[in-house]
């Protein structure tokens, strides 16, 4: 007698997987498709199992033919398991993307061998019989069956442990088990035949690997009905991983925080629902990421690589025309970066970080490819190399000398961040600075540059020299910070420095358009004995007495004016006027940019105080710059 008790525990089991899957699992991922069709394959191998028991425990009660249709459609369908197995894991790995579909088709040629011996055997009853008493008989071809079986097991382990990175070990594990089950249940069943446990294994197997995959609301925005940026890092990082080319659109809305403002944030989001809902229309096998509020991905794998073009052109049509909710007409402004992975881009940080990157200008629409892309990597390899320089200690500080027209000395020096990356080489400051306050490592950068000051004045007697104080700047974002002052403290304690030997510097921009948050964080660093200073004044245009409602002690002209200054009237005037100005009201006058003995001389005519610029030094290193305050000043050794 048969035993089919296990047959009836596999059905109930693959019953509940396929449940789990229809309401929990996400069934739209390729791969998670062909895991349900292996739960289907079971399932349904189960069922002609017991229809074969049945008719074998209980001659009669189930016609031969129908008995003997069972077992071959059980040879048919169970024997294709593996091969799906197989399909599974390539998708897994990212590795079915890349491949061309032919070869998974010539890969399936042998098991339609197996299913043209399983047909043939109604004439030869080589793979199986059933004789007069009902007794199952293995068949000479049997080995054939086994055989491809282990074609395909074998090619199973070693493509999982080929891309065991990509897969990673934990699941690596679990799929493991999916032919070491199989293994354990076929030696079973073949030493007691009428134990029929293959099946159950096999769905206990497939309960594991269920319990392994993502529920749908786990990596999907509920919002929009499309995958989460953390899903977005884990597929791309895969097709990565295992050498795909694959083409990536990042569609950003450059406006959408204007809109925010006047409609409110669930308008907002019911129009990139609607967005998302167009998107994932335009080709259903392509894959839409939602990876921050107003920033869209979508992924072309495989052959859909290639309809980049069309997705574009669709694009292009479609956001041209208004997205209508409630009556309101939302004219986004879109900022479309079209990607080829690993041509143009390699790294899934890159993908991310242009979700971030400032384009497009204000226009309507703006496509960026080729060329425009080659720009945006450089800015992302600045943002890398900052944020490496800071953890390696890359980062140098240099000093320019400040000329005192009145003693004609070197009186004071500006400290100057230089960075030089050995991928990208000399890294100019504004480009570097301007990424570090997009990226806020500005911070970490400023408390560098005032630490590195301080270990320089403690260890270096430079009041000897005749150097009166150092400038350093301060950016905008670190005088948001609470404990500003209280690190600084530290700093100065750590080095036992005289902080009348430090001015900080805050460009104008920074003082007008947060005057009240600058007056706050000056007042303190005043309290404390700092000297402050209005850097690059001029550059913004900005009112006179918003600046001047700031307590300084320096004002330093943007070179800007002093190179107009010889060329336009009307900037020679503003100059003038504005070292009278400042004069008058007890400022000194720093004029940055000073590069001829022009440049020297009209100053010195103008009265101002002091000069800085590449007429007397570059920035250089703090032993060259002691050197030349030596030299210039006229100190000996």
């Amino acid at each position: 007698m048969y035993n089919f008790d296990f047959d009836v525990c596999a059905i109930i089991v693959s019953i509940v997987v396929i449940v789990c899957m229809q309401v929990i699992k996400d069934r739209k991922r390729h791969e998670n498709r062909v895991f349900e069709l292996i739960v289907y394959n079971g399932l349904i191998c189960s069922i002609l199992d017991i229809v074969f028991v049945w008719g074998m425990n209980k001659p009669g009660s189930v016609n031969f033919p129908i008995v003997y249709l069972a077992t071959t459609l059980y040879f048919i369908i169970h024997n294709g398991v593996i091969y799906l197995h197989y399909i599974y894991v390539n998708m897994v790995s990212g590795a079915f993307y890349k491949t061309p579909k032919t070869r998974y088709v010539l890969l399936g040629i042998p098991y339609l061998f197996n299913v043209a011996l399983v047909i043939l055997n109604v004439f030869n009853n080589m793979i199986f019989s059933i004789d007069n008493n009902m007794n199952y008989v293995r068949g000479p071809w049997m080995i054939f069956i086994y055989g491809v079986s282990c074609f395909y097991a074998f090619m199973f382990i070693g493509h999982m442990f080929y891309y065991i990175k990509v897969i990673g070990v934990r699941k690596v594990v679990i799929l493991f088990t999916f032919i070491l089950g199989g293994i354990i249940a076929i030696v079973v069943q073949y030493f007691y035949p009428r134990i029929l446990i293959e099946l159950f294994v096999q769905s206990i197997v497939y309960v594991s690997v269920m319990l392994t995959l993502d529920d749908e609301a786990s990596h999907k925005v509920l919002e929009y009905n499309v995958y989460s940026r953390d899903t977005f890092k884990r597929d791309v990082n895969i097709l990565i991983e295992s050498n795909n080319k694959f083409g990536v659109l990042i569609i950003k809305f450059t406006n959408i925080d204007g809109y925010m403002s006047v409609l409110g944030i669930d308008q907002i989001n019911a129009s990139l629902k609607r967005v998302a809902t167009w998107l994932k229309s335009i080709d259903k096998s392509a894959v839409v990421y939602s990876l921050n509020m107003g920033v869209f991905a979508v992924v072309l794998a495989g052959e859909n690589r290639n309809k980049s073009e069309y997705f574009s052109y669709t694009l292009n049509t479609r956001f041209r025309e208004p997205w209508k909710i409630n009556d309101i007409d939302i004219e986004y402004n879109v900022v479309i970066y079209e990607v080829s992975v690993p041509d143009n881009l390699n790294r899934v940080e890159e993908l991310l970080l242009l979700g971030n990157v400032e384009a497009g200008n204000g226009q309507r629409l703006t496509f960026i490819s080729g060329n425009g892309l080659e720009e945006i990597k450089r800015r992302l390899k600045i943002e890398r190399a900052v944020r490496k320089a800071l953890i390696t200690n890359q980062f140098k500080v240099y000093y320019q000398p400040i000329w005192d027209r009145k003693n004609n000395k070197i009186k004071s020096a500006e400290a100057l961040l230089r960075l030089y990356d050995p991928d990208i080489g000399a890294i100019n400051p504004e480009e570097f600075i301007r990424t570090a306050e997009k990226n806020g490592s500005i911070i970490g950068i400023g408390e560098f540059v005032f630490e590195d000051v301080c270990r320089f004045l403690g260890t270096n007697d430079v009041k000897s020299l005749g150097i009166d104080y150092v400038e350093v700047n301060l950016s905008p974002v670190q005088c948001m910070q609470r404990d500003l002052t209280d690190r600084f403290t530290d700093i100065i304690k750590k080095y036992n420095v005289d902080i009348t030997m430090l001015n900080l510097e805050i460009t104008e921009t920074a003082a007008v358009e947060n005057t009240e948050v600058m007056k706050r964080t000056i007042r303190k660093l005043r309290d404390l004995g700092f000297a402050t200073s209005i850097d690059d004044f001029g550059a913004g245009f900005a009112s006179m007495s918003s600046v001047f409602n700031i307590d300084f002690k320096l004002l330093k002209i943007d070179r800007e004016i002093l190179w107009r200054a010889l060329e336009d009237e009307e900037a020679m005037i503003m100059l003038k006027n504005t070292i009278e100005m400042g004069k008058r009201m007890g400022r000194k006058i720093v004029q940055e940019g000073v590069e001829t003995r022009e440049q020297k001389e009209l100053m010195e005519e103008l009265g101002c105080d002091y000069c800085q610029g590449f007429y007397f030094s570059r920035p250089i290193p703090e032993d060259e710059f002691i050197e030349y305050v030596k030299r210039f000043n006229g100190i000996d050794n």
